[in-house]
């Protein structure tokens, strides 16, 4: 328990620090790396409590859904389409990634479909886990990946909406 207790905060004053900063996603990247950092140091393992964590899911889960809205029905039907061939597109390039790093030797075939498609760390992880995979890999391969767009994708985001203010349209 004195591990959750420094790990917590190492994570919320990166997080604080992170928002103070104005980096996007501020508040979850910086909880990460401080948790992640603190980790890595060598002090007493930081580790939720298996009742903790699905707590936590439930939460998030309940604070996701809490932002939906009837008006988004109508929204959410017309994007259906596009959001199922972007889950087809990221299964394909994961799955062809996947192939590509096995056949390199540079992972087993489960770690490396699991790091490689989309998912939440904690899920992905686990469900590697138990289909015979390694769960630290996956959740190393999801940690790089969700920090890395956390911070990439608002400046993406900026670029594309200047882009296409200055450009004509097709």
């Amino acid at each position: 328990m004195q591990g959750l207790f420094w790990g917590l905060l190492a994570a919320l004053l990166t997080g604080l620090l992170a928002v103070g900063l104005r980096i996007p996603g501020g508040a979850v990247v910086g909880a990460m790396l401080g948790a992640a950092l603190y980790n890595f140091s060598g002090a007493p393992r930081a580790e939720f409590p298996g009742w903790a964590t699905l707590s936590i899911q439930l939460l998030v889960g309940a604070m996701i859904g809490f932002s939906a809205r009837r008006e988004l029905v109508p929204v959410l039907l017309r994007v259906l389409p596009i959001a199922l061939l972007g889950v087809a597109t990221f299964l394909l390039v994961g799955a062809l990634l996947s192939y590509l790093v096995v056949r390199l030797g540079w992972l087993d075939p489960v770690s490396a479909l699991f790091g490689f498609v989309p998912g939440g760390i904690s899920v992905m992880s686990v469900v590697a886990e138990s289909e015979g995979g390694k769960g630290a890999v996956v959740a190393a391969m999801h940690f790089v990946r969700v920090v890395t767009i956390l911070l990439l994708a608002p400046w993406l985001a900026r670029f594309l909406i200047a882009l296409n203010r200055a450009g004509p349209r097709l």
